[in-house]
C-alpha cells in the first residue's frame, strides 16, 4: 500500500510548483481506550512499539497549507477480567492500522520556531490483531484471526492537534501533540454479543524530519 502511495504523493508535488513542500518521516507514540455502548469498564492501552511511517506537506499560501501522512499505528484498551477474583488481572486488545490522515494546517512564524495546528480526517485500515491477559504476570499475547463479520477492517474519524518545528538549511525538526476520535466501530454490533458502539479515543505525540523543496521564509 505504502509503495503505490509514495509516487502518487511525487506527482502531485510536482504538479503543484513545489511552492513549499516537505516530504519525510516520523516516529511517535499512542495512548488509547474504546468507548463502548452500553458503557463498559476500561482502561487506557500503552501500545507496545512505536508508530512510525511517511509525512508529505505542501503550503502555497503563507498560512494555510496540508499534510498528509501514512504511517502504522497500534490501537486498542485494557480491560479487567474480573475485579471480585483476580484484582488487577486485564485483558489486553491490540489493533495495528495502517492510516492515513489529510489535515488543513495553520502556521504562525515566531522568531525562532513555528507554531502549527491541525485538524482533519483520518481512515485506517486494520492489518492484525492481538490480545492476551497478565494473569501471569506479564502480558502473553497471541496474534488472533480478523473475522470480518465481526472485525470492522475500516476505522475513521477525525485528528487535532497542535506543534512545532523549525527550519534549518539542511531540513526542518518538528514536535506535535493529537487528540483523535474514531466514528468507526472497532466491532460490528450486527454480530453476535457486540456493543452498539466502539469507537476509538485516543491521544499521541509524534517528532519527525523533513526534507524541504522551494524558498523558505527563514532559513537557519
Amino acid at each position: 500500500m505504502m509503495r503505490k502511495f509514495i509516487p502518487i504523493l511525487f506527482s502531485f508535488f510536482a504538479l503543484a510548483g513545489f511552492g513549499q513542500t516537505y516530504i519525510g518521516v516520523k516516529g511517535g507514540y499512542t495512548m488509547s481506550d474504546i468507548s463502548f455502548s452500553p458503557v463498559q469498564n476500561t482502561r487506557m492501552l500503552f501500545a507496545d512499539g512505536l508508530d512510525y511511517g511517511f509525512v508529505f506537506k505542501y503550503f502555497n499560501l503563507k498560512y494555510f497549507g496540508f499534510q498528509g501522512e501514512l504511517y502504522k499505528v497500534n490501537r486498542g484498551y485494557r480491560q479487567p477480567i474480573d475485579m471480585a477474583e483476580l484484582g488487577d488481572t486485564l485483558y489486553k486488545r491490540i489493533n495495528t492500522y495502517i492510516e492515513l490522515p489529510i489535515f488543513m494546517q495553520v502556521r504562525f512564524n515566531l522568531k525562532l520556531f513555528t507554531i502549527h495546528l491541525n485538524a482533519g480526517p483520518y481512515i485506517a485500515y486494520l492489518i492484525q490483531a492481538r490480545e492476551g491477559n497478565n494473569s501471569s504476570g506479564d502480558y502473553q499475547m497471541n496474534r488472533i484471526s480478523i473475522n470480518i463479520l465481526r472485525d470492522n477492517r475500516i476505522d475513521y474519524g477525525l485528528i487535532g492537534g497542535v506543534g512545532l518545528s523549525r527550519d534549518f538549511k539542511w531540513g526542518t525538526l518538528f514536535a506535535e501533540g493529537r487528540f483523535g476520535y474514531g466514528y468507526g466501530d472497532m466491532q460490528k454490533h450486527t454480530y453476535a454479543n457486540m456493543p452498539k458502539q466502539s469507537n476509538a479515543v485516543f491521544q499521541s505525540v509524534n517528532v519527525g524530519y523533513l526534507i524541504h523543496f522551494g524558498k523558505l521564509e527563514n532559513k537557519n
